[in-house]
């Protein structure tokens, strides 16, 4: 009972939002019922190619979805895999490696030194008399 109540209030306030559009279409039914008939074919096919069309869109974006899945956990499988192979030290032995004191210097000598500066703000001119 509820869905026919919320039907009807759904068409009553189409009506009163688009008037001249019922109108229409009431003169439309009235004088030419073939063309009106044509019209209400036409408009139910969009109806169902749109819902047609949303349903392909869904059943697509769930496909690459699963794809992308499964891609994901076919590249965490590799990863684990690496891991598993690449340690060959005992379990709980801790590796130190060196690295240089000061990094190369990525900057040619010819460029020039650093130069610290402090920005200082001029004062306010003076009113004029």
């Amino acid at each position: 009972m509820n869905f026919i109540s919320a039907f009807i209030d759904g068409i009553v306030a189409f009506v009163r939002r688009n008037p001249l559009t019922c109108v229409t279409l009431l003169l439309i039914a009235v004088v030419a019922p073939s063309l009106f008939g044509f019209m209400l074919y036409v408009i139910l096919g969009l109806v169902l190619v749109s819902i047609i069309s949303a349903l392909i869109f869904a059943w697509r974006l769930r496909r690459i979805q699963r794809q992308m899945e499964e891609q994901f956990r076919g590249q965490a499988g590799q990863y684990t895999q690496y891991d598993s192979r690449s340690d060959s030290g005992r379990e709980g032995e801790v590796r130190v490696h060196a690295t240089t004191a000061m990094p190369e210097k990525r900057v040619s000598d010819d460029v020039g030194e650093y130069v610290d500066f402090k920005e200082e703000k001029a004062p306010a001119p003076e009113p004029e008399q």
